[in-house]
């Protein structure tokens, strides 16, 4: 969750011009060479083969018999939050003009350009809203947990209080605090007029309908079996515990279960509602020349193609899921904190 675009951006201009037939020795050989250089590193690519199938490559430091491994996969969380205004946006439920005001109308606002930020503007990181809340330094007791602590009362409190520094809808900031919102209007949306959560929600219309059987919040006692320790390098770290922020970097998952999900996007014959992937991919804010913006996702050429895509980093995991406007796909994991995305941006162009 910490890092996002100029990474990208700056790995979009080093990629290799490598092909598909390169794709084996690029995972097996060139990324085992950094995964080996870490003493417990797991590492999981799943990528859309030439043939239609997924194909996935599991790269570990040591010997593992865990096959379907299962990571915290931070910021890539998002998408699944915007994924569902989506949802609820085609079938009429909320609009993305919505203000903040009118699903929080309990809250009262020192700045009311708050109160009038859009569901828009809150998943395309336009809503003027700073990266992280001043007061999440408050609660805070362990600094390996920044926002386990982080409540709802708090986030109400953040919102009465501050006002902003750039007006919203005119430039790009991109905020754990405004996703961290986004997300709890949806819920509080849900549980008012639908009788259930937002959670539930997402399970329901996402998850469910792409088979994807090892992602949520909460792990099983055999899914956490397969879950993969991360690490600050070589030293083990916890898996970030969430609040109120939850909707902006909480979820588990393997990379089998976000091929599903991407393949949404790709494939003809997707299981989610065309008119719900045709608004998720709508370009609704352009930060820059290079870089536009849908709902949650992050869109940027890549050679005669273009990339949609979104990274995650937690203390302790990397991730980072794209698709491309000529149907390929790459969903990387992995128990290192260091920065996956030159290397899921290789193996995108190979696949050209």
């Amino acid at each position: 969750m910490k890092f996002l675009s100029l990474l990208f951006l700056t790995a979009v201009v080093l990629t290799l011009n490598a092909n598909a037939e390169d794709l084996p020795k690029l995972i097996n050989e060139d990324y085992k060479a950094y995964s080996d250089s870490l003493e417990h590193n797991i590492t999981s690519f799943t990528y859309l083969d030439d043939d239609g199938s997924y194909k996935t490559y599991l790269l570990s430091s040591q010997e593992s018999d865990n096959n379907n491994p299962i990571f915290q996969i931070g910021s890539v969380s998002k998408l699944f939050t915007a994924h569902a205004l989506c949802n609820m946006v085609i079938n009429g439920d909320l609009k993305l003009t919505t203000k903040v005001k009118e699903v929080l109308p309990f809250v009262t606002f020192k700045d009311e350009r708050i109160a009038n930020i859009t569901l828009e503007q809150l998943a395309n990181h336009s809503s003027g809203l700073p990266r992280l809340p001043v007061n999440i330094f408050v609660g805070m007791t362990d600094s390996l947990q920044p926002y386990q602590n982080y409540t709802k009362s708090m986030l109400y409190n953040f919102l009465a209080n501050y006002e902003l520094v750039r007006a919203p809808g005119k430039s790009y900031e991109y905020s754990n605090l405004g996703f961290g919102l986004l997300g709890n209007i949806l819920d509080t949306y849900l549980a008012k007029n639908k009788n259930t959560t937002l959670e539930k929600y997402i399970q329901k219309e996402i998850f469910d309908k792409a088979g994807m059987k090892d992602t949520g919040f909460e792990l099983t006692v055999e899914q956490k079996e397969r879950e993969v320790q991360p690490y600050i390098e070589n030293s083990p770290t916890p898996a970030w515990e969430f609040d109120v922020i939850k909707w902006a970097g909480a979820y588990y998952s393997t990379t089998q279960d976000l091929a599903k999900y991407l393949n949404q996007f790709v494939t003809k014959t997707p299981v989610f509602d065309q008119k719900v992937l045709e608004l998720s991919r709508t370009i609704t804010f352009e930060p820059n020349p290079n870089m536009r913006m849908s709902l949650g996702w992050h869109i940027t050429p890549l050679g005669s193609s273009t990339v949609y895509w979104h990274n995650g980093n937690t203390y302790g995991n990397s991730a980072f899921i794209g698709f491309t406007s000529s149907g390929k796909f790459v969903a990387v994991l992995s128990n290192s904190n260091r920065i996956l995305d030159s290397f899921a941006v290789d193996v995108l162009n190979s696949m050209k």
